[in-house]
């Protein structure tokens, strides 16, 4: 089948792909998609580096939202705090030698240490909405609203800086071949060394983070209310409508079945494979987070704007339970190694959450909305930003044993 053009590619997708339906595009492709890097003007490029992953929003390619540390069980007290300056959305990420990896709505992007000191800053002009990704070898990628993406050393040496033309926002991903995907003005392929590989558009901005299906292709949610998926070469295989934008970011199952939520309030199953509706959940609210898969995929967990966390059997979109809090929920709920969930709210507070009941261990008060979903680390203790500026690190206090 010839090549169409993306744009031609999304005129057909208004035409056919009304919500709840799915649009079959195998063979088509982004007049972008081009077979090897392409330098381009304007970029910093560096060397081809290996390019393994280490951590991203959601933990992995698959973005599961699931950890293998584990949380407080009882309500824990502020170890250390950084002040950034403005509002934390992007979620803290912990390097492979511990540092803690968090831009700022002040536009800053900061390596912290474990106890709360800087390492190193970096200015980037304009806010900082993008979760970072991490490589075994300690390379971070971050989004910035001044239209790019940006990799450092694991001492703050800027590798490369890749342009795009729309906020970059998302949080990119690493996957197992060492390309890293982001969104923004579509999504884009990047190699280790900033170079493009291909370009494929959507209908709408992207500022959901990209999760990497088993066999390597990427699906991705857009402002245009669709969710995408396209191979490893740029080809665009299948898009599915939902009704409103989609900007939390996808979990991939097992089997490659795509669970996702949506400015709709509804919480979605697809088949991968075909890009077909398998269930559907109401959700009570619009689902602007991501979404955590129980370590058997029986369960999933979200967080919704109308205040709620709420549990879902993963087989067939039932309600399992609903917890609800003082206010939207936009963090997404991040579950430790004990069957613990634990997300904050624009309440104020941060939650310890038993999974399998709903039942609330704890909530603390941290004395600002809290969009930041949390980074666990260690025994008991978890990291995580709030709308005030502030870094929290939290867990037991010291000299108290944790169980």
């Amino acid at each position: 089948m010839k090549r169409i053009s993306s744009i031609l590619f999304c005129a057909l997708i208004a035409a056919a792909c009304g919500p709840g339906k799915q649009t079959p595009v195998q063979g088509q492709s982004s007049d972008d998609a081009v077979a090897g890097p392409v330098p381009f003007s304007g970029g910093i490029t560096a060397p081809e580096i290996p390019n393994v992953p280490f951590t991203m929003a959601g933990g992995g390619p698959r973005r599961h939202h699931r950890s293998t540390a584990t949380g407080p069980v009882q309500e824990p007290v502020v170890l250390h705090t950084f002040d950034t300056g403005n509002r934390v959305f992007a979620s803290p990420v912990i390097g492979p030698d511990g540092t803690v990896y968090v831009g700022s709505v002040d536009g800053t992007f900061n390596a912290l240490r474990s106890d709360g000191t800087l390492r190193w800053s970096w200015v980037c002009e304009e806010p900082i909405f993008s979760t970072a990704a991490i490589s075994a070898g300690g390379v971070v990628y971050t989004g910035c609203d001044d239209d790019t993406l940006t990799a450092f050393t694991a001492d703050g040496v800027r590798r490369f800086s890749y342009p795009v033309t729309h906020d970059m926002d998302a949080s990119p991903v690493i996957d197992e071949d060492g390309t890293i995907y982001a969104g923004g003005d579509g999504l884009h392929a990047i190699t280790s060394g900033g170079a493009r590989r291909w370009k494929a558009l959507t209908g709408g901005h992207v500022n959901s983070g990209p999760a990497v299906r088993s066999d390597g292709a990427v699906v991705v949610g857009s402002h245009d209310h669709r969710l995408y998926a396209f191979d490893r070469d740029g080809t665009a295989l299948w898009a599915f409508g939902a009704g409103a934008p989609i900007e939390g970011t996808p979990a991939v199952m097992d089997n490659d079945d795509v669970i996702f939520g949506a400015d709709s309030g509804f919480i979605y199953r697809i088949s991968a494979r075909e890009g077909g509706l398998r269930w559907k959940c109401d959700a009570g609210g619009a689902v602007k987070g991501g979404i955590a898969v129980s370590a058997d995929e029986q369960t999933v967990y979200a967080g919704t704007m109308a205040g709620d966390i709420i549990a879902i059997e993963a087989q067939n979109g039932a309600r399992r339970w609903t917890r609800s809090t003082g206010g939207p929920v936009r963090a997404t709920p991040m579950l430790d190694a004990n069957g613990h969930l634990f997300v904050g709210s624009r309440d104020h507070h941060l939650y310890g959450i038993e999974a399998e009941t709903g039942g609330v261990l704890w909530r603390k008060d941290l004395m600002a909305e809290i969009d930041s979903t949390v980074a666990l680390y260690g025994e008991g203790r978890l990291v995580v930003g709030c709308d005030n500026g502030i870094i929290y690190w939290l867990g037991p206090a010291p000299g108290e044993a944790t169980r």
